[in-house]
């Protein structure tokens, strides 16, 4: 063991081996910070659940870029996945446990909580229950609408909200989105395919796992902590290459607020402007946790959240409101193919998602929701 004394830092990602991330594992990328004296860390791997049958597989867990340290040999390692004994004959995901469990993977990037995964697998299962469905309807309808509903209620929670869809908040916000109607996405010059909205997957991976460490504290959310890792990832965000780019660190309070004001859609009264002003030029209480005024004023503009009563976010300020709004549906679209496609967003399903959603006003009746798990393609991830 080398010198200890001093803080490290070092990133870290999984790769396929003859395991597959989107199948058999979630990709985990991110990068872990080691105090002075400090040897030791851990990070989480999701193991999914599937029905092919495939005996051992491998994944590769692969360290690089170390700060205040040097990597020693190997630097890479392999993780052995033991398959099950016995796989069914049809697809897990139609399991309505499995289907729950998934979802803590994919759109909350954890494991379930027991109160939870209990919770919502049994509203799937109450279909079994004549008397727990809708009048005239069979088993598999109940089953088919429980399904949409319970995934639905995984992204409109305060969880997913505070952490993916603050995620794109935060990126669509300040880095300068297309503002054409209905559009959040921009088609980069070297794919017809793949769309490049910020985050692209594997920042979002990244992202995400920073934002969600330790915000279920005793299987409950906990939202001190949520605040914390949401002002923590501002403050380091507004250091980002991509964002000095755009705001340069010798931007004066006026040009940074316009600025943002121009890439949000969001039109400030001359009272919140000045406030802000003095936020940036001279951060106070209200800043509390930022590191810099930059870093305060991104928040407040973008998100502004600060606590959670009755299942619904609470915001300090009417245009921290009014931007959450405005981009919900984009964001619930963009969402849906990071969480259940494990994918950049192509264009062309990412603008006809949008228009349906906007056009029906809600995720059931434009059906989204209920086309994402039922697609060839989210399933394939699990079973044949």
């Amino acid at each position: 063991m080398g010198d200890t004394s001093g803080a490290a830092a070092v990133d870290y990602a999984t790769s396929n081996g003859t395991a597959t991330e989107r199948g058999d594992f979630n990709t985990a990328l991110g990068r872990l910070q080691f105090a002075p004296g400090e040897t030791f860390k851990t990070f989480v791997v999701l193991i999914n659940e599937d029905s092919y049958v495939e005996g051992l597989e491998t994944l590769n867990v692969n360290l690089s870029n170390p700060s205040g340290a040097t990597l020693g040999t190997p630097s890479s390692s392999s993780v052995t996945i033991t398959d099950d004994a016995v796989e069914p004959a049809t697809n897990v995901i139609d399991d309505a446990q499995n289907f729950v469990c998934q979802h803590y993977h994919d759109a909350l990037n954890r494991q379930p909580d027991p109160p939870g995964l209990a919770h919502w697998t049994g509203e799937i299962t109450e279909c079994d229950d004549p008397a727990r469905r809708q009048p005239g309807e069979s088993q598999a309808q109940c089953v088919d609408r429980k399904r949409a509903n319970t995934s639905a209620a995984f992204y409109l929670s305060p969880e997913l909200q505070n952490s993916a869809n603050f995620l794109i908040r935060i990126n669509w916000g300040s880095l300068g989105q297309d503002r054409a109607p209905g559009r959040k996405c921009i088609v980069g010059q070297n794919s017809a395919l793949d769309a490049v909205c910020r985050p692209l997957f594997a920042q979002y991976i990244a992202d995400i796992t920073t934002l969600t460490e330790g915000i279920v504290v005793n299987d409950a959310l906990d939202h001190n902590r949520m605040n914390t890792n949401k002002r923590a990832f501002v403050n380091q965000f507004v250091s980002r290459a991509d964002f000095m780019a755009e705001y340069p660190s010798n931007m004066t309070a006026q040009a940074y607020i316009d600025k943002l004001e121009q890439t949000t859609g969001v039109v400030l009264q001359p009272a919140e402007e000045t406030a802000l002003m003095s936020d940036f030029n001279s951060p106070g209480s209200s800043c509390s946790g930022f590191t810099s005024g930059r870093a305060c004023v991104l928040f407040k503009i973008l998100d502004g959240t600060t606590t959670v009563s009755g299942g619904l976010l609470q915001f300090d300020t009417r245009y921290g409101k009014a931007y959450y709004d405005q981009e919900f549906n984009p964001a619930f679209v963009f969402v849906e193919y990071l969480a259940y496609l494990r994918r950049n967003a192509d264009q062309a399903g990412y603008d006809h998602w949008l228009e349906k959603l906007n056009f029906y006003g809600n995720w059931r009746d434009a059906e989204m929701v209920r086309a994402f798990i039922l697609s060839p393609e989210y399933r394939q991830r699990f079973g044949p």
